[in-house]
């Protein structure tokens, strides 16, 4: 071959490369991938991130206006896709998002869950004895459309928000035709048009009838209870105490008691915090009265924390409450249980002001007040005097023409001796009367099953 020849070959294979990349270029592959097809979407508004791979530009658009889709600037690589709040209930919606690169068309499905029916009311059944009270309320919760169905003797007097979907909706019902009587109902909440929600029924109860029962005060003593525990069951078993305070009583004292009568429960901390230390407990028997709120508070300058109060250096002295309902009446009152301290004189002075405090904060109506308790003072004491001051509570004892058995209830543990020292007290509102008063003496195998004599009442409101 000619060098000429040879010069115009090498030429042209130096120009290959040029011309065979030149044609690999024009005729590359374009590619599109998503990290994701489907995003799903809580009913709240929101934002997902899907990453996108793909050699060429990227557009992307979205089908509806609750959902936007968009490329991030800072990252081209980034579809940013975001969502309106569904307020749809029940009812789930979709959308796509179109991504598009050259011919190529890849779809990603939104899907966004409904919102829930959220519905709920205040309670589950309304109870009220018509010398308390005629009207009531109930406090709907719903972002559901509804309608309240009401029985012929109670009408809807107003309605408030008290939130964007609650609404408190005030009744009245009509006076019993008869005394002593009772009638029942329902008022029920209906979800129009939402047949997978179902209707709220709330039984109505209301009465006229009075409440009568029997409560009572006793300090159980905390020392020795294993030898003496029967000896208190003999008492318990043969009065039959409907309510009650008890002093001194431990978790030991309480649990024994409420396993032994299993009618019974109780309310109260211990004065240590917790289960820890003395209780002034509230025993009450449960098919008979609903607790309705109860709480305790310690006789201090700090009352809402355990603590030592004024004089009283050597125990930390509690006040437990309860709100009851008596469920064969639907009476509510409220009964308070206390334990005053035995050595410090500025302290029982000064308990005795809180206690008529605290019951005046925590009573917002005129419900029947009990307050009973070992009070470590005799009636003439100061602190008793304030008590009985103030108007509004009677010592019970006075309410009656023959109280019972003797005047004191602290009887030293000496069995064949009447005691005068009287330091433990039921008081009551002035709307409870009083049917009966009595200390009990009962001296069960010729022995004192505590060192003090229970007092028992019978009363009526």
């Amino acid at each position: 071959m000619s060098r000429h020849k040879i010069s115009l070959f090498i030429a042209f294979l130096s120009t290959f490369p040029f011309f065979a990349c030149g044609h690999a270029k024009d005729t590359e592959l374009v590619f599109l991938e998503l990290s994701h097809e489907e995003v799903v979407f809580w009913p709240e508004a929101g934002e997902k991130i899907i990453e996108v791979k793909s050699n060429a530009k990227v557009k992307v658009e979205s089908t509806d206006n609750w959902c936007k889709a968009e490329l991030i600037p800072e990252n081209d690589n980034m579809i940013r896709i975001t969502v309106e709040r569904n307020g749809e209930i029940g009812m789930e919606r979709t959308s796509e998002v179109i991504v598009r690169v050259k011919e190529i068309v890849r779809k990603i499905k939104v899907r966004q869950l409904p919102e829930k029916p959220q519905v709920s009311v205040s309670q589950s059944q309304i109870c009220f004895n018509e010398n308390q009270t005629l009207g009531f309320t109930l406090d709907i919760s719903s972002n559901l459309p509804y309608s309240v169905d009401l029985p012929p003797w109670i009408a809807e007097m107003m309605s408030e928000d008290l939130d964007k979907w609650v609404k408190r909706h005030h009744f009245i019902a009509l006076a019993l035709d008869r005394p002593n009587s009772k009638r029942e109902g329902t008022v029920v909440v209906r979800f129009n048009g939402h047949s997978d929600v179902k209707d709220i029924v709330v039984p109505v109860k209301q009465s006229n009838e009075y409440s009568r029962f029997i409560s009572g005060s006793y300090n159980l003593l905390v020392g020795g209870w294993p030898d003496r525990r029967d000896l208190v069951y003999t008492i318990i078993n043969q009065y039959d105490f409907d309510i009650w305070g008890t002093q001194e009583g431990t978790k030991v004292h309480l649990t024994d008691i409420v396993n032994q009568f299993k009618k019974y429960s109780y309310t109260g901390v211990g004065r240590d915090g917790g289960d820890n230390g003395e209780f002034s407990a509230i025993i009450y028997k449960t098919d008979r009265f609903e607790l309705l709120d109860e709480g305790s508070f310690w006789f201090s300058n700090t009352p809402e924390k355990p603590s030592y109060g004024w004089d009283a250096v050597n125990y930390r002295r509690i006040c437990s409450w309860g709100k009851f309902m008596d469920r064969k009446t639907y009476n509510v009152f409220y009964f308070f249980n206390s334990h005053f301290d035995h050595q410090g004189e500025v302290a029982r002075v000064e308990s005795a002001k809180l206690l008529l405090t605290k019951i005046k904060e925590i009573v917002k109506k005129q419900y029947p007040i009990f307050a009973s308790g070992d009070f470590n003072c005799q009636p003439d004491s100061e602190p008793i005097a304030i008590l009985k001051a103030d108007g509004l509570l009677d010592d019970s004892r006075d309410l009656v023409d023959d109280p019972l058995g003797p005047e004191g209830t602290f009887n030293h543990l000496k069995p064949s001796e009447e005691s005068k020292n009287r330091i433990d007290y039921i008081f009551v509102s002035k709307n409870v009367k009083l049917l009966q008063y009595r200390v009990i003496d009962d001296r069960p195998y010729g022995r004192c099953p505590s060192d003090h004599d229970p007092v028992l009442i019978v009363t009526e409101f």
